[in-house]
């Protein structure tokens, strides 16, 4: 099992964009962030949803948005965004009401677009009134939590994923992923420029697999980089997961957690916002405080394409290994002999995708072999 994180690098963008003088800011808080590690830079045009939360220029005076950035987050409707509930379930109400969305930005240092004042954290309760919000094992489940703000916003909102349109999150859609956060491992260093990465939609047992009990299926979406080396990384949690219908985007989910080297080749999770539980709670929530139907219906996801689906081939030979990465899409790639690897003779003890990992058709998938 790889070390996985909810993301605990943005605690440490918080207490940068708070100020070490305030004394307000925890490791904990806002145990965030992921973004985008070898994507490519975009335009907010193309995902007008997206915004980003910060510490407001009152509270950090002189810094500039992306010294007081720490999230990612999507607009539901003018006066409500989503993001993951680990960017401000341990913050106190005060605290909350001095953070600010910032919409309509392509480059987080710009003076384009709006700034409106968060003045409510909503997140999922109990009936008893528990917070549904936990960590397990330091990954968080019902990851989500909805902002107010104090002045509408005029930037697109996204509707989520409806109960007719699930097929848009099914195992092998393609989706995207969108925000500013760090573009390589161990750095505090975010992205001043909206970055975007092609995702596809992993299966459930892959991500369980990596992570076991921690990974809860009913709020949880496993997602790679089809080509195994672009991944959500420290920075940008909250941020949308979309998936391109007949109807325009939808919403799907919402960055959550992933490996604390941000390496490609390993799923990231995102909180499955589109799964019943969180949706149901979202619509309910959405229509009592800004009174829209933030759900979507009707829309019509592309068919979902061929894939080379990366078989288990631990402990075969190379030729019984190539039959079988054939026969799923795939393509044998270079053999290597590790010298120093344990197993019967010449056969396979290690390989570059892990079992289950959806690549393009045709990808080749290289292997080392014990001497």
């Amino acid at each position: 099992m790889f070390p996985r994180v909810a993301l605990l690098m943005c605690g440490t963008l918080l207490l940068f964009a708070f100020g070490s003088s305030t004394g307000e800011a925890s490791a904990n808080e806002a145990a965030a962030g992921v973004s985008i590690v070898n994507g490519r830079t975009t335009t907010i045009a193309k995902w007008p949803w997206q915004v980003a939360l910060t510490v407001s220029r009152k509270a950090a005076p002189n810094r500039p948005t992306s010294r007081r950035f720490f999230c990612g987050g999507a607009v539901l409707a003018p006066t409500l965004v989503v993001t993951a509930g680990h960017c401000v379930a341990d913050l106190k109400p005060r605290q909350v009401r001095r953070l600010e969305i910032v919409s309509g930005r392509t480059r987080l240092n710009s003076n384009l677009g709006e700034v409106s004042r968060v003045v409510q954290r909503i997140m999922p309760r109990t009936p008893s009134g528990r917070l549904r919000y936990r960590t397990i094992l330091g990954i968080a489940d019902w990851d989500i939590a909805l902002l107010r703000l104090a002045t509408p916003v005029s930037a697109e909102p996204i509707r989520i994923a409806g109960p007719d349109e699930a097929a848009s999150w099914a195992p092998g859609q393609v989706a995207w992923t969108t925000g500013w956060g760090i573009t390589r491992g161990y750095t505090n260093k975010v992205s001043k420029t909206l970055r975007v990465a092609t995702q596809v939609i992993l299966t459930d047992a892959l991500c369980r697999r990596s992570d076991g009990v921690s990974f809860r299926s009913s709020t949880m979406n496993c997602i790679g980089g089809p080509a195994g080396n672009s991944s959500t990384c420290s920075g940008d949690s909250g941020g949308p997961l979309v998936v391109k219908t007949s109807l325009g985007y939808r919403l799907v989910g919402l960055t959550s957690y992933g490996d604390n080297g941000c390496r490609g080749f390993l799923p990231s999770v995102d909180t499955r916002i589109a799964g019943n539980a969180i949706r149901e709670w979202v619509a309910a929530t959405a229509l009592r405080v800004a009174g829209v139907d933030v759900i979507g219906s009707g829309g019509e996801a592309a068919p979902v394409r061929e894939w080379c689906r990366v078989p288990e081939i631990f402990g075969l030979t190379v030729r019984q290994a190539g039959s079988k990465l054939a026969a799923r899409g795939c393509r044998l790639g270079r053999v290597r002999v590790d010298r120093w690897g344990a197993g019967p003779s010449r056969r396979v003890i290690g390989y570059s995708r892990i079992p289950g990992w959806f690549a393009p058709l045709g990808s080749r998938v290289n292997v080392w072999i014990s001497p």
